[in-house]
């Protein structure tokens, strides 16, 4: 799986900078200088650094491809963007929860960048800052460019990079607000008092699994990027061509398969990691090992520290490939 290049479509092998896991980290400091306007400075950000490579990566996809047809060319941006969401947001994410905000707004870059992509296909501009605003629509946060348009003008466009030091309430909402436009607890529209609290609630519930099983993050998330990357991909097809078959881009098949090899030794990896927790709970626990709480206290307290322990070295292996520029996965 690709970590944040564009390797194997047509466009030109990325560098560490180009990737949206480097950029989510320039993009966060200005999220904190100004949380209200989150999904505003996500999107301009999001025009501004991958616009212009949108149309080069583009040509180049038709230069390597010449025989294919504009939705054949279309699929194949749809399923690079959704490789890349899952590469960029879920991996990341997985083993350590409190790296949720970086995770979150990498997989919303993956996925801006693919849209600006689709709509240098279509013949638009993806430099121009009216792709701020289908950004903005197409991720259900305004219901039309002219709501989204309206209220650009009062956003700054280079808010001072802040150092993080948000209330934890703002900071919490924030989190919350990134996973409905990911789609983990519904759309990105302005939700109600009732759709905050259960968003609240499940997004509490899934850090709280994951802080005793923080690789339960990395196939979780995974499966809900591809199915928002796979719709978001459709709608923004049918936004930027008129008639465009949307519906049969969600449901084509490949669209995150990886080498067979690379694939079933990612899943071995995963699997191994998620099951040596429990394998050594037991072990303690059949053992007659008793710290505390009697049986149950220590079989709890051994599953957490080695599933803490596991995820450290998974978090470790990624942290040092991303510094290298490598491959990630699993």
């Amino acid at each position: 799986m690709n970590g944040g290049g564009d390797t194997t479509d047509g466009s030109r092998p990325a560098g560490p900078d180009d990737s949206t896991r480097v950029q989510a980290q320039a993009l966060l400091p200005m999220i904190w200088a100004d949380p209200r306007h989150m999904p505003e400075q996500l999107a301009f950000f999001a025009v501004r650094r991958f616009g212009p490579r949108a149309a080069t990566a583009v040509a180049r996809r038709k230069q390597h491809r010449p025989e294919a047809g504009h939705d054949e060319l279309a699929g194949d941006v749809i399923a690079h963007g959704t490789r890349m969401t899952i590469a960029d947001g879920a991996v990341l994410g997985g083993p350590f929860v409190v790296l949720m905000p970086l995770s979150f707004v990498a997989a919303l870059l993956a996925q801006a960048r693919m849209v600006l992509e689709l709509a240098a296909l279509a013949g638009q501009d993806p430099r121009s800052e009216a792709r701020v605003a289908d950004l903005l629509v197409l991720q259900d946060v305004y219901p039309s460019t002219e709501a989204a348009e309206a209220v650009l003008p009062e956003v700054p466009r280079h808010p001072p990079g802040g150092r993080g030091r948000l209330p934890r309430r703002t900071r919490w909402s924030l989190i919350v607000r990134m996973a409905a436009i990911l789609g983990i607890t519904g759309g990105g529209e302005k939700p109600s008092t009732l759709q905050r609290v259960v968003s609240t609630a499940l997004i509490g519930a899934l850090f709280l699994v994951g802080m005793v099983l923080p690789l339960i993050w990395v196939p979780a998330l995974a499966w809900i990027y591809r199915q928002n990357s796979l719709r978001l991909g459709a709608k923004a097809l049918r936004y930027y061509t008129p008639g465009a078959t949307g519906d049969r881009v969600r449901h084509r098949r490949g669209f995150t398969r990886v080498p067979r090899a690379a694939g079933i030794a990612a899943i071995l990896r995963l699997l191994a990691l998620t099951v040596a927790p429990f394998l050594a709970a037991a072990a303690v626990a059949l053992a007659g090992v008793r710290v505390v709480g009697g049986f149950w206290g220590t079989a709890l307290l051994v599953l957490v520290v080695v599933s803490l322990l596991a995820a450290g070295a998974w978090f470790v292996r990624h942290r040092a490939k991303l510094a290298g520029g490598g491959r990630s996965g699993p």
